[in-house]
């Protein structure tokens, strides 16, 4: 049987949806095929990010920032998963050969309000949420169908009270 694709998005490719790739790998990877990118696309890994997945027992030090340009249109992905607020703001919200769209927020753990005293566990922190989402989502995925269902049917509501707004 053929394994679902899952496309996972960050602004740079440098932490959280590296994170998230090496976690579906670990956990999914009969199910799913996981790879990751980003709309503006990082020189490199974010140090941290390999060091605490090293600490999770994964090691992600062969993977490289990659950009959306490298996957859009040529593959087809059961799912694309935004790790970040940044990028669903600044990323293209159509992406050619998606199944289902989801968003999964993350805080930025290199984010200018966290201290570098503080930034390696916030590093940790981010992993550990990421990890817990994965999992949650492995063992209930008609929780997020369920979710962009409600989304939706709120979408067409608001449409549709608007358009009898303006006919009024």
């Amino acid at each position: 049987m053929a394994k679902t694709r899952v496309l996972f998005l960050c602004t740079q490719n440098s932490a959280r949806s590296q994170m998230a790739e090496a976690f579906l790998r670990e956990h999914g990877e009969d199910r799913f095929e996981a790879y990751s990118a980003g709309c503006s696309v990082a020189e490199e890994i974010h140090p941290y990010t390999v060091r605490v997945m090293e600490e999770a027992g994964i090691d992600i030090k062969d993977q490289y920032p990659k950009g959306m340009r490298e996957y859009m249109g040529k593959m087809h992905f059961g799912y694309l998963i935004t790790v970040c607020a940044r990028a669903e703001k600044e990323c293209p919200t159509v992406f050619p050969g998606v199944g289902l769209k989801l968003t999964w927020l993350f805080d930025d753990p290199r984010g200018t309000g966290v201290p570098e005293e503080e930034r390696l566990e916030k590093f940790r922190e981010v992993r550990d949420q990421i990890e817990a989402k994965i999992l949650h989502w492995l063992e209930h995925p008609e929780e997020e169908i369920a979710k962009l269902k409600a989304e939706r049917e709120r979408e067409r509501r608001e449409r549709r009270s608007l358009e009898e707004a303006g006919r009024s």
